[in-house]
């Protein structure tokens, strides 16, 4: 990745440099044509589950992955697995009936056990945290979103605390935080390491991995890349910034949202005690701007966010001025932290789709084919690698999502009226819709 120095931050991905620890990822080239029954394409957490329920289904699985597994979007991710993801339940419930509210729900919370379930029967290491969620409000005006979300998760049975300001000071002492919402179920990983786990699994398990090898085009049930190609039965196509020759009509279904990460040099005892006195947080605020931040490896914070400036650029924007407002807010409300350094940062574009919920789908004119777009979230990445495989393996055990995982679903803003608009502003006027409801 592009290397920057931005005052005392380095611009670099500190999950890979950490896990790799300076060494180069050895790769397998596809430098020959050959056949499968299942072909999977991209080696994130959709890609690498699809791939795992394939093989122990007992077919013969191929992946092929344009950089390294890991390399993109989910090894570039804060790691946080929390069923409510990019949709809380009070969100839910403004969208949908009672009964489709639980079953979206259902989806993200499956897919945060799928993760969990394979790092303990595995043994990965990936610095897995249980770590409860934590919702604040830091002004009177958002106490309400707080309310609402306790009053959907009461009406569904979902386990949850409100936090006056006395109570929140006891688990969590910002200055500046009012009422609190705290929620179990919900783990923190290193999710560049888990997906190197998942790829060694894997090839222990008899897939064959072809790394650096970039599909360009697919003819038929033919995947070509630049040295060779891969002819299956079946094929899972899970990739960001889809390409229009692989993606076809497919790629008018996502945009991206840009967002930043920032990692801390370790703190001492003391420091991490002013932020989390009792036990291990994941916090989000309720600004607008996606703010989050939890403890990761080595007692380091890390700090996530996204700004209305920056979200729906078209390309990466390398300087750290909007993660530097989200470690000075930090700091703001826990003084004890104000001469920690940061000392990484990184951008990344993740895909999404414009409601905001993913696209695990057939391609129309070839049922074959299935596409997994815009998964906004590992565990959201994670159930539709695998509703995709068991679909392929048993589709007739396997319970339809279409009405709310389909590509032709109803969206707030048609292809018709975004050809005319542009990506840009029909993904812009979608997410707004969705989170001014």
């Amino acid at each position: 990745m592009l290397k920057i120095k931005r005052g005392r931050m380095i611009y670099k991905n500190w999950l890979r440099e950490n896990f790799l620890k300076g060494k180069k990822p050895g790769r397998s080239f596809l430098k020959k044509n050959i056949s499968t029954e299942c072909l999977v394409i991209g080696g994130g957490i959709a890609g690498l589950h699809a791939a795992l329920k394939l093989i122990d289904s007992g077919k013969k699985v191929v992946l092929l992955e344009k950089t390294i597994c890991g390399g993109s979007s989910s090894g570039q991710s804060g790691g946080f697995l929390s069923p409510e993801s990019e949709e809380d339940m009070s969100a839910l419930t403004k969208r949908y009936d009672k009964k489709s509210a639980k079953t979206i729900y259902g989806i993200p919370k499956k897919g945060v056990e799928l993760i969990a379930n394979n790092i303990k029967k595995y043994k990965f290491k990936c610095d897995f945290r249980k770590q409860d969620s934590l919702l604040i409000s830091a002004k009177e005006s958002h106490n309400k979103k707080i309310f609402e979300e306790a009053r959907a998760k009461k009406a569904a049975n979902l386990p949850h605390k409100i936090l006056n300001k006395a109570e929140l000071k006891k688990i969590h002492p910002g200055k500046n935080y009012l009422m609190g919402l705290r929620y179990p179920g919900s783990y923190g990983i290193d999710s560049f390491a888990y997906c190197r786990e998942m790829k060694n699994l894997l090839v222990k398990k008899g897939v064959k991995i072809y790394e650096g090898s970039e599909v360009k085009k697919i003819n038929g049930n033919t995947a070509i890349t630049r040295f060779g190609s891969a002819k299956a039965r079946d094929i899972i196509i899970c990739v960001d910034k889809l390409r229009d020759e692989i993606g076809g009509d497919f790629s008018k279904k996502y945009y991206h949202l840009q967002t930043y990460i920032a990692i801390s040099e370790p703190l001492n005892r003391e420091e991490m005690k002013s932020i989390f006195p009792n036990g291990e947080l994941m916090c989000w605020d309720t600004n607008w701007d996606y703010a989050y931040y939890r403890p990761v490896f080595e007692n380091r914070i890390l700090v996530g966010g996204s700004s209305a400036m920056t979200a729906y650029m078209k390309k990466e924007r390398h300087s750290p001025e909007v993660i530097n407002y989200f470690i000075g807010d930090l700091k703001s409300n826990f003084p004890k932290i104000k001469n920690v350094k940061f000392t990484h940062y990184w951008a990344g574009l993740i895909d999404v789709t414009k409601d905001l919920v993913p696209i695990a789908d057939y391609e129309p004119k070839n049922k074959s084919i299935q596409y997994a777009l815009g998964c906004a979230g590992l565990n959201w990445a994670a159930y539709c690698g695998d509703y995709l495989a068991r679909r392929a393996v048993n589709p007739k055990n396997t319970r339809d999502l279409s009405e709310f995982l389909g590509a032709n679903r109803k969206f707030f803003i048609s292809d018709k009226v975004q050809s005319i608009l542009g990506k840009k502003i029909s993904f812009f006027i979608s997410h707004l819709r969705h989170f001014l409801k």
